[in-house]
């Protein structure tokens, strides 16, 4: 990280997120806004579709407000005030031009975040900083496209964003120190654990998960075991929340992981490559669960016609 004499403004208290429709950026919305009274958060998607699917999200969904509030958590005159703090726009200009932090949460595809970016840079304030939800790209490779790369790292957030407390602070070699102080003095304040990491195609969290993934498909592949005992043997045995395939499916993250895993494929070899049958899955359009990844066909459990433990939920 390089350094910079130059003050970063404090609190921050606007915040952009672009993507905010989808899986992760929806959680980072509530994140933020449940992370702080005074946060002002603008949500920014391209599709009208998807800008109404990522506010209802807030609302509604699976990690929403409203299952807060049923829980005891919030409160319902908290719930209204924080969505009365959400801006949904389709104007990326409009939704990053007063931000002090953006981020970016577009999918895993080099080429859509470099374009998304070099938006950002033009619209924001010089002095915002821009915070690019990877799991799994080299931040120096995505910041390369700016013309001050100083004030961009990475912020990988885990699913739900609003309920892990883990962020996974990426820094590459241009990062300004202000910078990545400034990030980790904000996600502390909102609740969460930031972790610092260097810069390296999938950090650490991603290299470690996505290959236990990756064997846990082989095994199926191979015939010695089926999805759902993969998932009962990694509960009861290893004591995981999720199983294997349970997590693909019920986040809908397959997609996530398999184009973080095509990357690390390109980028470190052999070792990460994809197996053939998360490529016939994938193919056939089984994304995850359709209410969170439209127009996903189902999941794992969907494509291979097994009902889940415990039975369909």
């Amino acid at each position: 990280m390089t350094d910079s004499a130059q003050p970063v403004a404090a609190p921050i208290e606007r915040i952009a997120v672009v993507g905010g429709g989808g899986l992760m950026g929806h959680g980072i919305v509530l994140a933020c806004l449940l992370g702080s009274p005074a946060s002002q958060v603008r949500l920014v998607a391209r599709r009208q579709e998807t800008l109404a699917h990522g506010m209802d999200l807030l609302r509604t969904g699976p990690f929403g407000m409203e299952a807060a509030v049923r829980k005891g958590r919030l409160a319902a005159e908290a719930m209204e005030q924080a969505l009365a703090r959400v801006r949904p726009t389709l104007d990326l200009a409009e939704g990053v031009r007063d931000a002090q932090l953006v981020f970016e949460t577009v999918p895993e595809v080099v080429s859509q975040k470099h374009a998304v970016l070099r938006e950002i840079e033009a619209a924001a304030p010089t002095d915002a900083i821009i915070a690019t939800n990877t799991s799994s790209i080299m931040i120096a490779e995505l910041s390369g496209v700016l013309a001050n790369p100083g004030r961009m790292l990475g912020t990988h957030w885990f699913y739900p964003s609003n309920v892990m407390p883990l962020v996974e602070v990426a820094c590459a070699d241009r990062t300004e120190q202000r910078v990545a102080e400034a990030v980790v003095r904000y996600l502390a304040s909102i609740g969460k654990q930031p972790v610092v990491v260097r810069d390296s195609p999938g950090f650490f969290t991603t290299r470690f998960v996505n290959l236990f993934i990756a064997e846990a498909m082989h095994a199926v592949q191979e015939g010695l075991c089926g999805i759902r005992d993969v998932d009962q043997m990694v509960k009861t045995g290893l004591g995981w929340p999720m199983g294997v395939f349970e997590l693909l499916d019920k986040t809908a993250s397959f997609d996530s992981w398999y184009h973080a895993q095509e990357y690390l494929h390109e980028t470190l070899g052999e070792r990460y490559a994809i197996p053939p049958i998360a490529r016939k899955v994938f193919a056939s359009g089984y994304r995850g669960a359709p209410n969170l990844k439209p127009g996903s066909r189902g999941g794992w459990y969907d494509y291979f016609g097994v009902e889940p433990q415990g039975g369909k939920k």
